[in-house]
This record gives C-alpha cells, sequence and structure tokens, in this order.
C-alpha cells in the first residue's frame, strides 16, 4: 500500500525558492509538455518542432533570422532545417529580395503533421479535463487569461 502525500505538503528539505509557485508552474508546465508529447505519435525532436511552430508563424523566413529567433546558432539551424528538409515537412523558396539566398516555408506534409500533433494534444487535454471534478474544470477555466497574460509577458521580455 503507498501512501498519498496531500499536494500543498512541500519536502522539509527544500528551500523557499525551491517550493514557490514560479518553480511549481515551471515543473507543471514542463510536464504537461512532455505528456503531450508523448501523446502524438511524430519522428520530430523538440529542436524540430519548435522550429517548425517559429516557421510557420513568421513563413517564409531566412535561416539566419529563424535562428536569431530560435536563440541558436545557424550552423545549429541549419542542421534542423536539413533534417526537416529531409522528412519533407519544409521546403526552400527563394528570397523574393534577393534569388541568391534561399528561404524556408512548411510544405503542405508538414502542415497536416502540425495539424495532427495539434489534435493529438488537444484530444489528450480533453481526456485529462474529462477525467477532473467540474470544480477544477473551474478552476482551469478560470486560470486560462492569468496564463495567457503570463505566456505574454514572457514572449515580450524574450524578443527584448
Amino acid at each position: 500500500m503507498t501512501a498519498t502525500t496531500p499536494l500543498d505538503t512541500k519536502p522539509a528539505n527544500l528551500t523557499p525558492q525551491e517550493t514557490s509557485p514560479a518553480v511549481s508552474l515551471r515543473v507543471a508546465v514542463t510536464r504537461i509538455y512532455r505528456a503531450l508529447r508523448m501523446s502524438a505519435e511524430n519522428n520530430v525532436t523538440p529542436s524540430q518542432a519548435s522550429a517548425l511552430a517559429r516557421i510557420e508563424q513568421t513563413e517564409p523566413v531566412r535561416l539566419g533570422v529563424l535562428a536569431h529567433l530560435e536563440g541558436v546558432s545557424a550552423a545549429s539551424m541549419s542542421k534542423v532545417v536539413e533534417s526537416l528538409e529531409a522528412q519533407d515537412l519544409l521546403v526552400r523558396v527563394p528570397d523574393p529580395l534577393d534569388g541568391r539566398v534561399s528561404m524556408v516555408q512548411i510544405s503542405p506534409t508538414g502542415r497536416k503533421m502540425i495539424q495532427e500533433l495539434r489534435s493529438a494534444s488537444t484530444r489528450a487535454i480533453e481526456g485529462a479535463l474529462d477525467s477532473m471534478s467540474a470544480d477544477e474544470q473551474l478552476l482551469i477555466n478560470a486560470s486560462l487569461p492569468v496564463l495567457e497574460k503570463l505566456s505574454e509577458i514572457l514572449q515580450a521580455r524574450q524578443g527584448s
């Protein structure tokens, strides 16, 4: 028989920083992200998934700009893009301002995969929500605007 621990009980050996709401939120978001990644069958790494999402937001985009937006070196981004291109998830197109330079955009296969990943994640979340009480679901719904604001603040700080 396994003993259960109330959610509000923290181990005595943790520092105040380790028990802060920020730490709890970071851990929860990380665990949710991992669970969602595992719920969708795909052959992309987290770096590739991030690059695909960024390309979708800004396409077509130059590799250098994409590397800057993702916070990685141009060489690292080039490897990620090559692997995505090899999987037929994106294509290179000429830069309309400079034909010597290529840009990348999502391929039809990539768009289909992105949609499938989003659908699988949504279904996983819906299933988890269905297993929660009505009160818990209301708490999550009430927290969504605040979480969206937190996301906007973090994104704005990342861009500055």
